[in-house]
């Protein structure tokens, strides 16, 4: 008799009630680490860098030959690639490869350069030849 007693209480105190049962049989719920990339000015590092579709010699090639500087018809810049001997003529807005010309003065023009999302402003100017005085 007491053993039975003894499993009644011991049955009473381990039984589970309804709402222990309910919180059993929730569903699991899952935590998921959320990455932001700040991108700022830099380019998406999972985008390829073969999609750049732009053909044209390297800006560090490029010397700055002449410049027909007319501002009412516009002026033209005579550019020349190193590497191959190519000759370039643009106008103000024109590309060169990565570069667009912005503004062209008499002596100089200005570039900006477009490589992987990042741009700067380079300016070439023309080399003179320094003559013998002859």
């Amino acid at each position: 008799m007491i053993r039975l007693l003894f499993a009644v209480v011991l049955a009473a105190m381990f039984r589970t009630g309804p709402s222990e049962a309910a919180a059993q049989t929730r569903p699991p719920v899952y935590e998921r680490e959320v990455f932001t990339y700040p991108a700022f000015d830099r380019r998406d590092p999972f985008q390829p860098l073969h999609l750049d579709t732009r053909t044209g010699p390297r800006f560090g090639d490029l010397t700055l030959v002449g410049v027909l500087y007319t501002p009412q018809l516009g002026s033209v810049a005579i550019l020349t690639d190193r590497t191959t001997g190519r000759r370039y003529r643009a106008r103000e807005r024109d590309n060169i490869g990565a570069a667009r010309v912005v503004q062209i003065r008499p002596e100089e023009v200005d570039f900006v350069i477009t490589s992987f999302g990042v741009s700067r402003r380079e300016t070439l100017r023309v080399r003179r030849e320094r003559g013998t005085g002859a």
